[in-house]
């Protein structure tokens, strides 16, 4: 029996895998060498929801096993979705998550929090609903937002990874795409980037091992009240926390979440409390477009309140938030995958 392995790695988004033609030709190619062909993820897509061109990536692989009469298991996954509904395919092997989510816990940094603005965003890759939220932000709340948005005017490669048409079908497809919403989303373009004072100006990706945990981006939460946190598994029954959601953990700033439906009902099981009795956080049911507009709802609320009242609120929150810290240092990947798999 011979077995290879394809890595996709981080080519793997939401619902699509970048490149697509290229890893479907060497998944098609492996599979007329090898009697087994691992296909090995580090991002944690719900792989019902993965397309190809029109088409579910599995209808296709359970199209080529019946047109070549292999069992199905001759093409086996692994990836790091702790949800990962196993009934999708008959060979899945769940694995723990890589290094992403606990990345900051032996990061050094100042915790020093002095509230100066309601809201932070940080985006170094841009997508449909990161360009959602942050046009709202920017639009509504500029004044009272520490954002930056990632993408060059003057760049074309990162310029062609906006993630428009996406955003377009997303938005269209809840019948709620507008000459408003494009002018939002038009306005946010055409003032990018949007950078702090920082030292990684012109870099358009922070990689997570990278720019994206540093001391640097981490001391910026000690002048936000809220992380609006985007996660980049979104779409259905998928859970893979990512160094987004542990920066708001490790640094005492409460959090929402747009994400996969029960995404905060899945953090809850590690241990972790979130914010229920301060905003309605009916939104973890929810996803897509629903979801944003949820969360933009909350944004709103909290944009009435002054800072006198924002610091009473962070008072109140305390003991969620250090009790969020102390679980965050304490887990392991085995603790994690423990809790899932016991």
């Amino acid at each position: 029996m011979t077995t290879t392995t394809i890595h996709i790695d981080a080519d793997v988004e939401d619902t699509y895998l970048k490149n697509e033609q290229e890893w479907m030709c060497r998944i098609v190619d492996a599979a007329h060498k090898f009697d087994t062909v691992v296909i090995a993820m580090i991002e944690g897509a719900a792989l019902e929801e993965l397309n190809s061109k029109g088409k579910k990536f599995l209808q296709i692989l359970k199209e080529l096993c019946d047109s070549n009469q292999w069992d199905q298991t001759k093409f086996k996954f692994q990836l790091p979705n702790l949800t990962q509904n196993p009934a999708v395919w008959p060979a899945i092997e769940i694995q723990q998550i890589t290094a992403h989510f606990l990345a900051i816990q032996n990061t050094s940094y100042s915790l020093d929090k002095s509230i100066e603005k309601t809201f932070g965003m940080f985006v170094g890759r841009s997508s449909w609903d990161r360009l959602l939220l942050a046009s709202y932000l920017l639009q509504h709340h500029q004044n009272i937002t520490k954002q930056t948005y990632r993408n060059y005017l003057d760049n074309p490669a990162s310029m062609i990874g906006l993630d428009l048409d996406r955003l377009c079908w997303q938005v269209s497809s809840a019948n709620k795409l507008d000459n408003v919403l494009l002018h939002r989303v038009m306005n946010l373009i055409s003032s990018l980037p949007l950078l702090l004072s920082d030292t990684h100006k012109d870099i358009t990706h922070l990689q997570w091992d990278g720019g994206a945990v540093d001391a640097e981006i981490i001391g910026w939460y000690n002048n936000i009240f809220v992380d609006v946190v985007c996660e980049k598994m979104i779409t259905g029954e998928t859970f893979f926390p990512t160094e987004k959601t542990a920066r708001p953990l490790a640094t005492g700033t409460p959090f929402l979440i747009m994400g996969a439906p029960n995404y905060i009902k899945n953090l809850r099981r590690l241990g972790f409390r979130s914010f229920g009795q301060f905003w309605d956080e009916g939104y973890d049911h929810q996803q897509g477009v629903q979801r944003v507009e949820s969360i933009q709802r909350i944004t709103d609320d909290l944009a009435k309140l002054d800072r006198k009242q924002l610091q009473d609120m962070y008072q109140q929150m305390r003991p969620v938030l250090e009790h969020n810290y102390n679980v965050y240092k304490a887990l392991t990947g085995e603790k994690i995958y423990f809790q899932f798999f016991k």
